[in-house]
């Protein structure tokens, strides 16, 4: 059944407004919110949306918009005052979770390497929306611990772009060589910077300079819709990703002397960007894998929240921290990312996870994202409950 697409926008914002105001009678989180109305529209729930890739086309389009106003947020000056924290606690955070994570699952699965340094690549992101706006609301961003996860958050954002562009290199897609392939990758990326250097220091300046003139935010606005749109078919253009030129665009444009009027035209719609992505990735879910898949859901809930919270405390030890600075932190971190929505994605087209698996890693992630505003909020409490426990134990 088709549908005109404002009469499917009307459908999907209007049951996520109901959703939304039963989950904050409930006291649930919104993003939460977001995932469950996705999961009521979903083709396998619903007859609505019986297109699945028209829900593809929404996802894609939610990916895009969430990673430009990730690009347009970094700021290199923010980066340089944690720099210590980004590159080598947020190094360490990813590299121990994609290691303890492959060599596990290889271990017990026997699955190839491939698909294990994949599962790696899955479990390496932690939710940046959910996590970030739960250490706001309590005030927590100004911690010690918090300072630590924004700066492993900011490492994360940054790695997904190669994790994705590694994907179909990690599949074996194409006829060349491993090797041949990332060199590549390379020879596009480097090609891609160069472009975007003469964009950023010599057209675009230059082209929303002369947008300016009019003194017009409309004009802007739709100036700057113009720019995000071309440079994503560009780098789509090159055999990378709308994704990722959607991402540079956002950093191209946050180094200009235009960047603050930018962020205030397109920030306050963020949540609608997030809330459009969320809702599609819950489209993408099977409800009835709860009922056929249980068992492997809850093995799954605890393995990656045990694994992800001991790469997380190792990742804070590397920096020489406290105890209680590294198990707030690990336990803050332990839910699975919103872009490994979009490497998981990108994983079942390659075929380097199962259909059935997907769902489960959907269901899973659906699951950590419920719980974490819980560990974040009681994360200063759990070392000491930890200790506790440990130090009655020793003396019984």
């Amino acid at each position: 059944m088709q549908h005109h697409i404002l009469i499917n926008i009307f459908a999907i914002f209007g049951v996520a407004t109901a959703v939304i105001v039963i989950c904050k009678f409930l006291k649930i989180r919104y993003i939460i919110g977001y995932l469950i109305t996705g999961v009521l529209l979903s083709p396998n729930t619903s007859a609505y949306f019986a297109d699945m890739e028209e829900v593809k086309v929404y996802a894609e389009i939610g990916i895009i918009l969430l990673l430009f106003t990730v690009g347009l947020e970094f700021s290199f000056s923010n980066l340089k005052r944690i720099k210590n924290y980004v590159l080598v606690g947020g190094a360490a955070q990813v590299f121990f979770t994609i290691f303890l994570t492959a060599g596990l699952v290889w271990l017990f699965m026997q699955p190839s390497s491939e698909e294990s340094i994949f599962w790696g690549f899955l479990y390496a992101l932690s939710s940046t929306a959910i996590v970030v706006k739960v250490l706001q609301d309590s005030n927590k961003i100004t911690t010690s611990y918090g300072k630590f996860i924004l700066a492993v958050l900011l490492f994360q954002d940054i790695m997904i772009v190669p994790l994705m562009l590694f994907t179909p290199i990690l599949a074996g897609a194409g006829d060349s060589s491993p090797i041949e392939a990332i060199a590549w990758l390379l020879g596009k990326l480097i090609a891609m910077g160069g472009i975007s250097y003469l964009l950023a220091r010599y057209v675009i300046p230059f082209f929303l300079k002369t947008v300016m003139k009019i003194q017009s935010q409309e004009v802007f606005l739709i100036a700057v819709v113009f720019l995000v749109t071309g440079i994503a078919l560009l780098t789509e253009e090159m055999g990378l990703s709308l994704a990722l030129g959607a991402f540079i665009a956002g950093l191209i444009i946050a180094e200009t002397n235009y960047s603050h009027m930018a962020i205030s035209c397109f920030l306050p719609f963020r949540y609608v960007f997030m809330s459009f992505f969320f809702i599609s990735m819950g489209m993408l879910l099977d409800y009835k894998i709860f009922l056929t898949d249980w068992e492997w859901i809850i093995l799954w809930f605890f393995f990656t929240l045990i694994v992800k919270a001991v790469a997380g405390i190792l990742a804070v030890k590397v920096m020489r921290l406290d105890w209680k600075t590294a198990v707030a932190v690990g336990f803050s971190i332990a839910q699975i990312g919103e872009f490994s929505f979009v490497l998981a994605q990108s994983g079942l087209e390659y075929k380097l996870i199962s259909t059935n698996n997907y769902q489960i890693f959907l269901a899973v992630s659906i699951l950590l994202m419920s719980v974490t505003p819980f560990f974040i909020l009681k994360a200063e409490q759990i070392h000491p409950a930890i200790s506790k426990v440990i130090h009655s134990r020793s003396n019984g």
